[in-house]
């Protein structure tokens, strides 16, 4: 009898290991939603471009300094070098040891999954790590986890404190940083996560308990106040980096701009595009960024769509581009064979 296909997010919401076949089968998937959410962000780019006059937003694009742009990348893979001395830092808390260039190809594998809902495909790391490590997967997760609650941390601290100094949608930033502050402290935070199921609820997550408890071991290990401090001091400069980038794209088509202005444009298009929860916030950080530099920069409609394509291109798409090269290229450790499971020599930090 053929075995029932699942789909994309039940493999990867697999609560134990992923076989080699169900690996590439993600993979093969993921391509796909690559492709499709590619091609839903030209639409947007080109829909909104037609209506401010494409030729012009085309013009602008075209007349821009190239050097100023491509300065703009610099700063953007600069900013994930940075997070990576996060990453790392989350892999020594719960006990993984890898080589640094292996690490550092399986973390840049995680910004291909920028475009899915949430950034929840980023979890595919956990299933390689357990591959090439034998530690357990519910172990891993939470690095995941703390890795893009940090990011988005990051941006509600910047977001916050500008959208405050310019007395501009603070309330509406704050309401939303709070909502999707109690979306990631469910993950996060074991007594909230059993306050929720208790009870008849309790009885449907009954099968997990042995693989959630093993999570939450995994996590509490990361929730102190000395890895929330040392989470911000790595993930602040590689946000105001990202928020850099606009800055460098302004000026290659020549608006100058103070930089605090720019952060909060930035940040507050972040934030109002991860609470649309759509894959990279296609969409509604574009619109949101075009409309901020309009109103705050008084740019026209060609030239706030113009930089708003050149910055989503350098902040969204290149990591993506990048993260999808790390991620074919960690598909070795699935398909050789003698990738065997190593045992890491785990110390348990309490």
């Amino acid at each position: 009898m053929a075995r029932k296909k699942q789909s994309l997010f039940g493999l990867l919401g697999k609560s134990k290991s992923m076989r080699s076949e169900e690996y590439l089968n993600v993979i093969q998937r993921l391509r796909l939603v690559i492709i499709l959410v590619m091609l839903a962000s030209l639409g947007v780019f080109i829909f909104v471009a037609v209506y401010f006059g494409l030729l012009k937003v085309i013009n602008i694009i075209s007349a821009s300094n190239l050097l100023l742009w491509g300065l703009a990348f610099v700063f953007v893979f600069l900013g994930y070098v940075i997070r990576f001395g996060k990453w790392r830092y989350y892999m020594g808390l719960i006990g993984i040891k890898l080589p640094i260039l292996q690490n550092f190809s399986i973390y840049m594998s995680l910004y291909s999954m920028n475009i899915t809902p949430g950034r929840v495909g980023r979890i595919i790391a956990g299933y390689t790590i357990n591959r090439v490590t034998g530690e357990k997967f519910m172990t891993i997760a939470p690095a995941v986890t703390m890795d893009i609650f940090s990011d988005f941390f990051g941006f509600a601290l910047l977001a916050l404190i500008t959208s405050f100094f310019f007395h501009r949608l603070f309330i509406y930033v704050l309401i939303f940083v709070i909502m999707l502050s109690i979306s990631f402290l469910v993950i996060i935070d074991q007594r909230l996560y059993k306050f929720i199921i208790k009870g008849k609820r309790e009885k449907l997550f009954k099968r997990f308990i042995p693989h959630i408890n093993r999570y939450y071991s995994s996590q509490n290990n990361l929730n102190r106040p000395s890895v929330y401090l040392t989470s911000i001091l790595f993930t602040l400069p590689a946000d105001i980096l990202n928020s850099s980038a606009l800055y460098l794209v302004l000026l290659s088509v020549g608006v100058h701009a103070s930089l605090i202005t720019v952060i909060f444009i930035f940040a507050a298009a972040q934030i109002f595009g991860m609470v649309s929860t759509l894959p990279g916030s296609v969409g509604v950080a574009d619109v949101t960024m075009i409309a901020l530099l309009g109103t705050m920069l008084d740019l026209s409609g060609p030239l706030s769509t113009a930089a708003t394509i050149m910055a989503r291109t350098a902040t969204l798409w290149f990591g993506v581009i990048v993260g999808t090269i790390f991620l074919i290229y960690t598909t070795k450790y699935w398909t050789i064979k003698s990738a065997t499971k190593k045992s890491t020599g785990k110390k348990r930090i309490h």
